[in-house]
């Protein structure tokens, strides 16, 4: 990992933090469509910080 990779890497688990908090907010109000999504979403993110970290 680059040292230039870090502020990317820092949006990645800024949107990873804020997605969760998503999730848990649609599945409380059990809008599982939105739920399925941010899942998703989350996967992706997932995804992208394993290739930055690699």
């Amino acid at each position: 990992m680059k040292k230039s990779d870090m502020p990317f890497l820092n949006q990645l688990v800024k949107a990873l933090e804020e997605t969760g908090l998503k999730l848990e907010e649609f599945y409380e109000q059990k809008d599982y469509e939105n739920f399925i999504k941010a899942k998703k979403f989350i996967l992706k993110i997932q995804k992208k910080i394993s290739e930055v970290v690699k």
